[in-house]
């Protein structure tokens, strides 16, 4: 028998048992399942359950039996939480929630918030006048009533969904506004936003200045609430609008919010949220129509969150899209549909990212294999429960930097280098990010490694102090040399670092939104007119690098003139493919061409060839560094991902692309000699071998799936 049909009967048989004892179960032939004392967390709707007993499209009111069984399903399939509210009417009443209650689950409300805040234009009253908080008070029983009547309220969502400011035109210029601004800054706030334009630090402190006026709501808000019922987390919900940025012609036409400059000191919890997942985002540089790589915008995301969440000791929750025609209906197609994995991928990606949360909030996935795939992942991670909890992702060993800076002054469409991200995160094995408010010092957060990606500003005090920072032993990666300060002034230090002269600063540039709809025809959205197709600069990569080959094609190289700097690899133009320099007791490398362009190339022409050099070469200059993190897979398209602590870890094994999905995972410094490694869904063990560094071991989707496949495994200590 081959290893493959081996697999393939183990998979079946497990299968047919787990559909047996479901079926058991909800039929009333075991006890009545019941919320374990120790679990993750997981939130659904009371909805339409698409297998086994329970509401099947019956209208309200719903039978005592049938509430209970479907609640019953929902419980059988890892779920722990019922989603209710705004946003997840689904057809839970009070006897829904006290049956959901009795059997240890606990109620997460949603809504759309009380704080009167609009994207496109300033609330009704001012934030800074005492109307405002008064209007708040009024709404806050009204929004949050239903909540005092539960007797075991999880979360609770106050504030306006996926805050930003869509345009200036949400700018408020009233009075009290323009007194605290010039209490603020010493000077008197500009009359208009075209105003502040004229200005470089005019500009920057208006910006920043109109974008904390949702802070100074927040704060406020939080406090009401707590007084109002303390017993809830207190929750907001971001996305990609504010953690990778907007730009004309999308939802937000302006470069103004973050989440990180916002800060933390007004919640319990942040979620992320945002959707489709699996769908590229437009903020590519060029617009995305393709698909892949299908996780980057979530694992960029992802990162940025947890660097908010990590620094103001908040938790991290994730807002999962399911398979249903109430959420975003327009992608729904044959292809979504034998996807039935990607709830459980999504969900995997996210608790392996960090998150302590899963909420789906509308609607659980209407598609049978959709449930039952999810169900499976699901009740694998309540083997293990709150032992998770307990077990925090660690701080990677390199990050990227995120600089705000560089996106409010330059306003530009294109900013996003989550590819970019995504690139170094599969071939470093971690990432995480970095906020140039953060870089104080030279001490870089404790991180040993600096990813800069397309970064053309920096703050003076911020470009010294990665100076610094490589001088005492730091290591820096970059694609693009910052050439500018906060104020658009030119800065030279950089150069200096890298050991240059000289070094351009292109990207694709195209603009515009794409929506690749399913159900209708795809389109550019805010457009009237399609945008022509962007202008490209093309070269290719000669000769050998780290004793590989290399030819792969180049999109936008940036010409380089080094100094003192070392050339370690060229193109087919004779210019610098990649530059070396080494200061004090640290290194710096300077790929000269976008990282973001040339990876995304590849995946638009299926360049596997070039794809994988270029992969490849990006890896051997994060080897060259001599440090290593926790996870690496030797399979680029497959993720491995550690949370910790003293006493065990879990690893997550998820294949995102691969085909062939099998990959060599290699885990060091867990803090403890590993004794077993137990594949928590299966029950077996994973045979490892020891290494000088730690362990390593073969890993290979026993489901068969291509693509979408997850394990979780339990890293035990030896005894």
């Amino acid at each position: 028998m081959t290893m493959n049909k081996f697999f393939l009967i183990l998979f079946l048989t497990s299968t047919l048992c787990g559909i047996v004892q479901l079926s058991a179960q909800v039929s009333g032939e075991h006890t009545t399942p019941r919320v374990p004392a120790s679990y993750f967390p997981v939130s659904v709707q009371f909805t339409p359950v698409p297998s086994g007993k329970g509401w099947h499209d019956e209208r309200p009111p719903l039978t005592d039996e049938t509430m209970r069984e479907t609640i019953h399903n929902i419980i059988l399939h890892g779920c722990t939480h019922i989603a209710a509210g705004e946003f997840s009417h689904g057809g839970a009443n009070a006897s829904v929630f006290d049956y959901a209650q009795s059997l240890g689950m606990k109620i997460d409300f949603t809504s759309n918030g009380v704080q009167l805040f609009k994207r496109n234009e300033p609330p009704k009253y001012c934030v800074y006048s005492p109307e405002y908080m008064d209007s708040v008070r009024t709404r806050i029983e009204l929004v949050l009533g239903k909540v005092k009547n539960l007797a075991s309220p999880h979360t609770i969502f106050p504030f306006m969904d996926e805050p930003f400011h869509a345009d200036t035109t949400a700018f408020d210029f009233r009075e009290p506004v323009k007194k605290a601004f010039r209490k603020k800054y010493g000077y008197v706030m500009p009359a208009s936003y075209a105003a502040a334009r004229r200005d470089p630090k005019k500009h920057l402190d208006f910006v920043n200045f109109q974008s904390s006026l949702f802070v100074e709501a927040w704060r406020k808000i939080y406090k009401e609430v707590k007084q109002y019922d303390d017993r809830p987390l207190v929750v907001m919900t971001h996305d990609s609008h504010n953690t990778m940025g907007g730009g004309v012609n999308s939802d937000s036409k302006y470069a103004i919010d973050d989440v990180f400059h916002w800060g933390g000191d007004f919640v319990d919890m942040f979620l992320y949220d945002i959707y489709p997942y699996t769908m590229f985002d437009y903020r590519y540089g060029e617009c995305g129509q393709i698909p892949k790589p299908r996780i980057s915008q979530m694992h960029y995301t992802m990162a940025q969150m947890r660097n908010l969440c990590t620094t103001y000791g908040k938790k991290l929750g994730f807002w999962l899209g399911t398979y249903n025609e109430g959420w975003f209906r327009r992608y729904l197609n044959n292809d979504m549909r034998n996807q039935y994995w990607m709830e459980r991928e999504l969900a995997y990606s996210a608790i392996a990212g960090g998150s302590d949360f899963i909420i789906t909030g509308i609607n659980i996935p209407s598609d049978a294999r959709h449930w039952e795939d999810f169900g499976r992942g699901m009740r694998a991670v309540q083997k293990v429960g709150g032992a998770i909890l307990q077990s925090p992702k660690p701080k990677a060993r390199a990050c990227f930097l995120f600089p705000r800076t560089q996106y409010v002054q330059m306003q530009e469409e294109c900013f996003n280098v989550g590819l970019t991200f995504e690139l170094c995160l599969r071939a470093f094995g971690e990432l995480d990010i970095i906020h140039e408010e953060q870089i104080t010092d030279d001490k870089m957060n404790g991180y040993d490694i600096l990813v800069m990606a397309d970064v053309k500003m920096l703050p003076r005090e911020v470009a010294k102090n990665i100076a610094n920072f490589v001088k005492r032993g730091g290591i820096v990666i970059a694609d693009c040399v910052p050439q500018f300060d906060a104020y658009i002034k030119p800065v030279d230090n950089m150069k200096e670092l890298f050991g240059i002269c000289s070094s351009q600063t292109d990207r694709v540039i195209q603009i515009g939104q794409w929506n690749p709809f399913s159900m209708l025809p795809p389109r550019w959205a805010f457009l009237k007119t399609p945008p022509p197709a962007p202008d490209k600069r093309f070269d290719k990569a000669m000769g050998q690098y780290a004793n590989s080959d290399i030819s792969f094609q180049v999109v936008t190289p940036r010409n380089c003139t080094p100094t003192d700097a070392c050339v370690e690899a060229r193109m087919k133009s004779g210019t610098p493919l990649l530059l070396s320099r080494q200061v004090g007791k640290g290194k710096c490398y300077l790929f000269g061409f976008c990282l973001q362009d040339t990876y995304f190339q590849t995946w638009k022409e299926n360049d596997e060839k070039s794809r994988a050099e270029l992969q490849k070469m990006v890896h051997d200059v994060f080897v060259s560094t001599g440090i290593r993190a926790r996870a690496y897979s030797s399979n680029p398209d497959m993720e491995v991902s550690l949370r910790l602590n003293e006493n065990e870890a879990y690893a997550f094994v998820i294949n995102h692309e691969a085909p062939n999905a099998i990959t060599q995972v290699e885990l060091c410094d867990l803090g403890f000699e590993v004794g077993q490694i137990l594949d928590v869904e299966w029950g077996r063990t994973v045979d490892f071998e020891r290494t000088a560094q730690g362990i390593r071991f073969t890993i290979m989707a026993v489901e068969g799936t291509p693509t979408g496949v997850t394990r979780l495994l339990k890293i035990n200590p030896k005894k």
